[in-house]
């Protein structure tokens, strides 16, 4: 299969599909925490607000940390740091970048952080689902070389100096694709459980489920790349996860009691 990472070209300007999807990818999952902020019961209206800040921020801290962790061939290729069309986004740059930026919208707007960041993150895993496919069509962040039926032809120009007499190889993409959209319906689940017994968990929960599983599986997944950026011999994504679930845990545990003890509050009153 011959893959065209250029959908289009107007002027000159060639538009490629890593963009397409990933602004589609953006769309939709806006369009999803809007539609969901609205089943919670909340100001929807919010989401449309946040949209810019998010994105903005978002891409900033994708970009700078992807070029962090690659700095070894950034270094050598400055004019690529902000070649955005050719693909190199960290999405757990992405990630903390939205925390921020959620962090100060709420502030401002006097909104409750871990309702809202709850809300967010269930759009922006969907979004992370459809925005894998970028990846499919710049032929990147794909795995060792594999004979599964599901294998993905790499064109020769695409691949590692040290696979080059592989032709096809596991789609890494499409695991996490099909991880993330599991874990999309996961999530939905656990609003519903909100909707309908409001005062039974805390908010936050599922900002620290969205960020802990999405670190397992990442791993996982991390074990078949070939492309991984190293901080000696160890993966810098693993380092990454680790921390991510760590801070899952430590966050999860500071909402619960938070909210017991806040519980504990309204009882004595009450009493």
């Amino acid at each position: 299969m011959n893959i065209d990472p250029i959908a289009f070209t107007i002027f000159n300007l060639e538009i490629r599909w890593y963009g397409i999807l990933t602004a589609l990818a953006l769309v939709i999952g806006f369009v999803i925490a809007y539609f969901i902020a609205k089943y919670r019961r909340q100001k929807e209206d919010e989401v449309l607000n946040f949209a810019p800040f998010a994105i903005v921020f978002a891409i900033i801290g994708a970009r700078l940390l992807h070029v962090f962790v690659n700095w070894s061939y950034y270094s050598q290729n400055l004019s690529y740091i902000f070649a955005f069309r050719r693909g190199g986004l960290a999405i757990q740059g992405a990630m903390v970048g939205g925390i921020l930026a959620l962090i100060i919208f709420c502030k401002i707007r006097k909104l409750d952080f871990w309702l809202w960041a709850d809300i967010m993150v269930t759009g922006l895993i969907l979004g992370q689902a459809i925005g894998r496919w970028g990846n499919f069509f710049n032929q990147e962040a794909f795995g060792r070389p594999t004979s599964v039926p599901w294998a993905i032809f790499i064109r020769p120009e695409n691949r590692p100096f040290d696979y080059s007499s592989y032709e096809y190889f596991h789609p890494t993409f499409l695991y996490e694709s099909i991880a993330n959209l599991i874990l999309f319906i996961l999530l939905l689940f656990m609003h519903r459980f909100y909707r309908n017994k409001p005062d039974k968990l805390p908010h936050g929960l599922i900002l620290s489920m969205y960020l802990g599983i999405y670190a397992l599986y990442r791993t996982l997944i991390e074990a078949f790349r070939i492309d991984s950026a190293f901080f000696g011999p160890v993966k810098v994504v693993y380092i990454i996860n680790l921390i991510a679930v760590i801070v899952a845990f430590v966050m999860a545990n500071y909402v619960i009691r938070r909210f017991k003890e806040k519980k504990i509050r309204q009882q004595n009153i009450s009493e």
